[in-house]
């Protein structure tokens, strides 16, 4: 009788362990199967749900914003690391005396685009967690410079990837550069459509909640 009364406790905390275990799988799950039929609608769906996977855990299913911030932060903090990279190969490619001036220059066009580029997809992070507790007109402006915010940052990506277009800027430093930029370009422009999806989310929620 006293093993019986020993081992209750322990039972009942094995069981509460496994119903906590359970219900954080199911959660998970949940928040999974949520990124993935919204990755669904961005141009590279399987970049998007490799590059937000670790949110799954912490997401709440439909929260649309939530999404489209995490979307955000991975494009903010690719970017700033490619920044950095670009940033490193101007300085290198200027010091090299056999560099195509070309490429210096493309080089260091890009370091521009790119600052640029981190600038408002920090601002456009800034203005996402904004948007949480607003509705109506205040909604519709601030998602309007979000929206306009991300777009330029995606065209400065794709600006630097465009100054390495030239055949004769062939070598290490074109193909270092532009695979790194071209990744970034493709997560912002995942990042944009999660923010737009959020948009259309919830301006039909408007609709039905006057």
């Amino acid at each position: 009788m006293a093993k019986s009364l020993i081992l209750l406790p322990s039972l009942i905390i094995a069981l509460s362990l496994s119903t906590t275990t359970s219900a954080a799988a199911a959660a998970a799950s949940s928040s999974s199967a949520f990124i993935d039929s919204s990755c669904a609608a961005t141009r590279y769906p399987d970049l998007c749900r490799q590059s937000l996977s670790s949110y799954a855990r912490t997401l709440q299913q439909n929260d649309h914003r939530r999404l489209a911030l995490a979307a955000l932060s991975v494009s903010l903090a690719k970017a700033k690391s490619v920044s950095s990279y670009v940033t490193q190969s101007a300085e290198l490619a200027s010091k090299n005396a056999n560099t195509n001036p070309s490429v210096v220059q493309a080089v260091k066009d890009c370091t521009r685009n790119m600052g640029n580029g981190v600038n408002r997809l920090d601002q456009s992070v800034k203005e996402l967690t904004v948007l949480g507790g607003l509705e109506g007109d205040k909604f519709e402006w601030h998602m309007s410079n979000l929206q306009t915010w991300v777009s330029a940052a995606l065209t400065d990506e794709n600006m630097c990837v465009e100054g390495f277009a030239d055949r004769a800027m062939d070598g290490p430093v074109k193909v270092g550069v532009r695979r790194r930029v071209v990744y970034v370009a493709k997560i912002t422009s995942n990042a944009l459509a999660l923010v737009q999806r959020f948009a259309a989310k919830h301006a039909r929620v408007g609709r039905h909640h006057p």
